[in-house]
């Protein structure tokens, strides 16, 4: 049975970002990494299918903590809200 080999995600991003800069030396940088050509296409791929998720991240903790405290004030406001109409209710 074949042993494949493992390769971290730092390790597929440089290679992939090698035949990025210069596509002309892939055959070069699969030969260096013992690799074919078609498993460093597959991951170039990938990384240009995800890489506009690397700049989402922040804009995701942007809105997150805009939505934070959206609730926390409408939890607030129904709160006073809840309190006026029971203070309503006695008076009347």
């Amino acid at each position: 049975m074949r042993k494949y080999r493992k390769f971290s995600g730092e390790q597929k991003a440089r290679i992939v970002l090698a035949v990025l800069k210069d596509s002309n030396k892939m055959v070069e940088i699969c030969k260096e990494h013992s690799i074919k050509s078609t498993l460093v296409n597959k991951w170039k791929d990938q990384f240009e299918s995800k890489m506009g998720q690397v700049f989402e991240n922040e804009e995701n903790k942007e809105t997150d903590r805009k939505l934070r405290h959206y609730e926390h004030v409408i939890t607030k406001i129904t709160t006073q809200n809840d309190f006026l109409e029971k203070v309503l209710v006695v008076v009347r």
